[in-house]
C-alpha cells in the first residue's frame, strides 16, 4: 500500500485524533482569518480613500518647525518667498501631470453684490461705504486646474487663452450663482474697485481712499461639483452644509491682473510710508506671494516626490499632500490594523506551537506503527509524507469551514470596535483642511463608510497560503521525530 493512500486512511481510521486536530485548526484558523479580513479591509480603506483625496501636493512654510524655533532665532528668521523659476522647476519634475501656481487679490464693488447661500429674499446689506467683497483668484495654468480636478466645472463660456494669460487680459470666469444674483451673462462686463484705504500714522488720521476701476469681461460661468447633501439634523446643529460662499464669490482672472492691481495697492502705501517705500524699491520680489499646486500622476508618488524636491525647498519649508490627511481622521481604522497585526501574529505564533504540540503527541502514541513500517523497509521520506498528508488534509477542512465563520467574526469584531471608538470620541465633525490651498471635505463616517470586510480574491489568496504555511511549518518540527526513530529500539 503507497503511503498516500495509507494517509487518507489514517484520517477515517483515527476519527477521534482527526476531530480534535480538526478543532483545534479551525479554532486557531477564525482567529488568523479574522485578523487577515481586517487588515485586508484597513488595507482597501486607505487605497480608496487616498485615491478619492485625489494626488494633490503643495509647497508651504513648515509653521510647526518654526514655533519649535528658539525666541532668538524666529525673530532673526527670515522667509524665503518661492519664487516663479523654483515652482516651475518643481513642476517639470517627473511625478507631476500638471501645476499651477496662484496670487490672490481682493476688489471692492458696491454694485455687484456677494452670493451667500443662507440668503432669502432680502438681498445681504452691504456697507455703503466699503461695498461688497471679492476675491480675485489669478491663474497661470489656462485650462484652470480647479476645473481638472473637479472642484468647479464649468457649465457656460470657455476657459482662459495663453495669451490671455500671458498678457494679464481684464477676463475673468465667475460662479454660475454671482451671475444669477446680479444678472450677468458670458460676453457682458462689470466694474470691480482696488480701493486702497490708508492711515497717516505721523498725523493719525485716516486718509482719503485711494481708488481705480477694473472692467472686467465675463467669459465663463462655473458651479461648485463637490457639494455635501444637507440634512435636517446638519442644519439644526448649525454644521457646514456643502456650499462653499467663499468659493462662489471667487473670481478667475489672469495671475498678471492681479499682480498689477497688488503693486498698485503697494505703490499706494508708499506714498505714504518712506520707509515702506524703499523696502519696496530695494526687493519688490518679496513682496509677490505664489500659491503653488501640483498635481501627481498618482498618490502614490507623494513621498518620492516629496523626497526629491524638498532639497530644493527654502529652509523651513514643506511639501504637504491631501493623502497626508488621511491620518489626521482614520484613528478607528488605523487601531484596527494595528490590532490585527498584533493578533495575526499571535494567531500564527499558537497555531505552530499548538499543531506541532497535538502532532507530536498523537505521533508518539503511534511509536509502534511508525517503527514497524521503517522496519519493513519504508523509507523514512515516505513515512513524513504519510504524516504530511493526515495533517494537510485536514488542515484544509478546517481552514476551509474558518475562512466564512473568520471572515464573519472580522466583520462582527470591526463594528463593535469603531462603535466604542466612535462613543469614546463623542460626535465627529467634517474635517476640513484648507493647508497650503488644498481643500478636504472628509469626515470619520467617510472612512468608516468606505471599510467592508468581505471574501474577496485577495484575502481568499492570502488566507489559504498564511494558514496552510503555518501548519506545514508546526507539522514540520515535530517530524523530526520520526527522522530520529530506530526501529530495533521501537520493536524490541
Amino acid at each position: 500500500m503507497n503511503f498516500i493512500k495509507r494517509g487518507l486512511l489514517g484520517i477515517t481510521r483515527k476519527k477521534g485524533k482527526s476531530l480534535i486536530l480538526l478543532a483545534v485548526i479551525f479554532i486557531l484558523g477564525n482567529i488568523m482569518s479574522g485578523a487577515i479580513s481586517i487588515q485586508q479591509a484597513t488595507g482597501n480603506v486607505e487605497e480608496t480613500i487616498k485615491t478619492r483625496l485625489g494626488a494633490a501636493a503643495t509647497v508651504e512654510i513648515d509653521y510647526e518647525a518654526f514655533e519649535n524655533l528658539g525666541e532668538s532665532e524666529q525673530m532673526n528668521f527670515e522667509f524665503e518667498n518661492l519664487g516663479v523659476d523654483l515652482i516651475k522647476q518643481i513642476g517639470e519634475t517627473s511625478y507631476v501631470k500638471y501645476y499651477d501656481y496662484n496670487v490672490e487679490g481682493y476688489l471692492e464693488s458696491k454694485t455687484v453684490k456677494n452670493y451667500y447661500d443662507w440668503e432669502t429674499d432680502e438681498d445681504v446689506l452691504v456697507d455703503e461705504d466699503y461695498g461688497a467683497h471679492f476675491t480675485l483668484k489669478g491663474i497661470n495654468y489656462a485650462p484652470v486646474l480647479d476645473f481638472e480636478e473637479e472642484k468647479g466645472k464649468l457649465t457656460d463660456g470657455r476657459v482662459f487663452t495663453q495669451d490671455e494669460i500671458d498678457n494679464g487680459t481684464p477676463v475673468t470666469i465667475i460662479s454660475k450663482k454671482l451671475a444669477e444674483k446680479n444678472n450677468l451673462h458670458v460676453g457682458d462686463t462689470f466694474v470691480l474697485e482696488n480701493v486702497i484705504h490708508n492711515y497717516d500714522y505721523e498725523n493719525d488720521k485716516e486718509l482719503d481712499p485711494i481708488t481705480r476701476d477694473v472692467v472686467l469681461e465675463v467669459i465663463g460661468l462655473f458651479e461648485q461639483q463637490k457639494v455635501k447633501e444637507d440634512t435636517d439634523e446638519d442644519e439644526q446643529n448649525g454644521m457646514w452644509t456643502g456650499i462653499d460662499d467663499d468659493y462662489l464669490n471667487t473670481m478667475y482672472v489672469p495671475n498678471e491682473l492681479v499682480l498689477a492691481e497688488n503693486k498698485f495697492e503697494l505703490e499706494s502705501y508708499a506714498e505714504s510710508d518712506p520707509e515702506f517705500a524703499a523696502m519696496l524699491e530695494e526687493n519688490p520680489e518679496e513682496f509677490e506671494y505664489y500659491q503653488p499646486m501640483y498635481i501627481l500622476n498618482n498618490p502614490e508618488d507623494v513621498e518620492a516626490f516629496e523626497q526629491e524636491i524638498t532639497p530644493l525647498l527654502p529652509e523651513l519649508y514643506k511639501v504637504s499632500s491631501a493623502t497626508e490627511q488621511y491620518d489626521s481622521i482614520a484613528g478607528p481604522i488605523q487601531s484596527m490594523s494595528k490590532l490585527a497585526k498584533y493578533v495575526l501574529i499571535v494567531a500564527v505564533v499558537a497555531t505552530v506551537f499548538i499543531t506541532g504540540l497535538v502532532v507530536l503527541l498523537f505521533l508518539r502514541d503511534r511509536k509502534r506503527e511508525l517503527g514497524i513500517y521503517l522496519s519493513l523497509g519504508e523509507k523514512r521520506g515516505r513515512v513524513v509524507g504519510q504524516i504530511l498528508i493526515e495533517v494537510m488534509v485536514v488542515a484544509f477542512i478546517g481552514i476551509s469551514l474558518s475562512l466564512f465563520s473568520g471572515n464573519l467574526l472580522a466583520g462582527q469584531v470591526s463594528d463593535t470596535l469603531m462603535k466604542a471608538d466612535d462613543n469614546n470620541s463623542g460626535y465627529q465633525d467634517d474635517f476640513m483642511y484648507y493647508g497650503g490651498g488644498i481643500q478636504i471635505d472628509l469626515t470619520e463616517d467617510d472612512v468608516v463608510g468606505a471599510y467592508e470586510v468581505g471574501l474577496t480574491s485577495s484575502y481568499v489568496i492570502v488566507f489559504y497560503g498564511v494558514g496552510l504555511l503555518t501548519i506545514l511549518i508546526s507539522t514540520v518540527i515535530p517530524l523530526v521525530y520520526i527522522v530520529r526513530l530506530n526501529p530495533k529500539k521501537i520493536l524490541m
